[in-house]
């Protein structure tokens, strides 16, 4: 690559390579590290100062490598001075187990490195595994006695998924349900040609039901769709229910023709079993059966979503100016202070927000600017382009508490989707080190971009006095 570049700028040439000062290539594997823990470390320091003193929340991950090394993977999340949230990628860290206990003592010598105190954890966020949960145990519970609102609400999508994985593990009929819809949708929609078929059918059946006035006609209504593979999660698993239901008939008829005019005994084969399968009296039972189990599903959620969580969200709301602030209220927001961030606010502050809030839930019925916003993060927004966050400080620090939290009940999906890409399998076994430094540069490329090369190569001349310049 040095070669290349070399070919096409004589000045690169003049210096690189054979013609490097006193052989000084800085090429070698331990010269390349070097540098990109320079840059790495430029990009920590700028995610360090734009956090300040702001309240942040974090999100782990647990990661393991080819070598099956436990890693951890620690992303922070936090409202600017703007307004918007803002997650970084800060560290990844190899830990010798991932019991509660060792995962909080990582997190703990992480943000020690960064300079980041605990007592400004405002959020935690965890991928749902067994030792990350737990109401008296687990990281969750170890983290909040020394960060008392470092609130914890499982992830809204993990919960949903772990409840309906929970409720078929315990009824053995209704997983194998589940195997076969996924082998009956496999059998129609390995070929082209019979996804065709079957949105054939389907246009010939609304067709009929249109034409004897059993369908309604509308925008929207009667679309030609496709079955949904059921996959790990609720949505996938009740998005695949429903389109079997409504492509119940088309789905046996192409069936039938595979069973006929299969191109290999093996379609044929699978086609019979499939469709046997689907005429039975227990997969149609099931199949109307899960789409009415959304009791036991609400059952299964409360049992993960306590009253303390239920209540911080709900009075979280109250500060909601969706609907033209239909949802603020005064005495909910007050409650929400007193009970949640005592520490936050001091008895006078206290008594001050009241009265600022009274006066901003006037204000904004005749301030255009704060009329027609869906979300806290608009609200945040506004109170800061409009200056009026100056006028209601205490309003403003209210709400960057609470979204802080509230970010750090969403996964981490921009830094460990990421993760996915950089750990392949060649880079799997990069020791700690290297490895997060290639995760911090890519994942914040946006930071390192800003980065100057003289201020990359002035960092790297500091970072041992006895190197030969440049």
């Amino acid at each position: 690559m040095i070669r290349i570049l070399a070919s096409y700028n004589d000045k690169v040439a003049q210096f690189v390579l054979e013609n490097a000062h006193k052989s000084a290539k800085y090429t070698s594997p331990t010269i390349q590290k070097e540098i990109l823990h320079v840059i790495a470390s430029k990009v920590r320091s700028k995610i360090r100062e734009d956090i300040g003193d702001s309240k942040f929340c974090i999100i782990v991950d647990e990661s393991r490598d080819e070598s099956k090394r436990e890693q951890l993977a620690l992303v922070l999340r936090f409202v600017d001075n703007g307004g918007f949230i803002q997650e970084h990628f800060i560290d990844l860290s190899h830990v010798k187990d991932t019991t509660a206990l060792t995962l909080k003592n990582e997190i703990y010598a992480i943000l020690s490195r960064h300079y980041l105190g605990i007592q400004n954890i405002h959020g935690q966020g965890y991928d749902g595994a067994s030792n990350m949960c737990g109401e008296w145990k687990g990281l969750q519970a170890l983290v909040l006695n020394d960060c008392p609102y470092a609130y914890f609400v499982h992830y809204f999508a993990h919960r949903l998924q772990l409840a309906l994985v929970a409720a078929t593990r315990e009824v053995i009929p209704i997983h194998e349900f589940f195997l076969n819809l996924n082998f009956i949708i496999t059998t129609v929609g390995s070929l082209c040609k019979r996804n065709d078929e079957l949105r054939v059918a389907q246009a010939t059946k609304i067709d009929r039901m249109l034409a004897i006035d059993e369908l309604e006609t509308g925008t929207g209504a009667n679309q030609i769709g496709t079955l949904k593979w059921a996959g790990d999660c609720w949505g996938p698993h009740f998005n695949s229910i429903c389109s079997l239901v409504r492509m119940f008939g088309p789905t046996c008829l192409v069936l039938e023709n595979i069973k006929k005019d299969g191109s290999t005994y093996l379609q044929c084969g699978d086609a019979n079993i499939a469709h046997k399968m689907i005429n039975s009296f227990e997969f149609i039972f099931s199949l109307h059966l899960m789409m009415e189990i959304m009791d036991v599903q609400l059952q299964e959620l409360d049992n993960r979503f306590g009253e303390q969580p239920t209540e911080l969200l709900t009075l979280c709301s109250a500060l909601d100016p969706k609907d033209a602030y239909k949802s603020f209220n005064v005495d909910d927001i007050c409650r929400l202070v007193e009970k949640y961030y005592p520490l936050d606010f001091f008895e006078r502050d206290r008594t001050g927000l009241k009265i600022q809030l009274k006066l901003f839930e006037h204000d904004v019925q005749n301030h255009l600017k704060f009329q027609n916003l869906s979300s806290m993060v608009e609200l945040c927004r506004r109170l800061i382009e409009t200056e009026n966050s100056q006028v209601y400080p205490l309003i403003d620090q209210l709400i960057c508490l609470v979204l802080t939290f509230l970010v750090s009940i969403t996964t981490g999906e921009r830094a460990f989707f990421a993760m996915k890409i950089v750990k392949t399998r060649l880079r799997n076994k990069m020791e700690d080190e290297f490895l997060s430094d290639n995760l911090v540069v890519y994942i914040e490329k946006e930071i390192t971009e800003n980065f100057t090369t003289n201020s990359i190569l002035d960092d790297f001349r500091s970072f041992k006095e006895r190197r030969l310049q440049f």
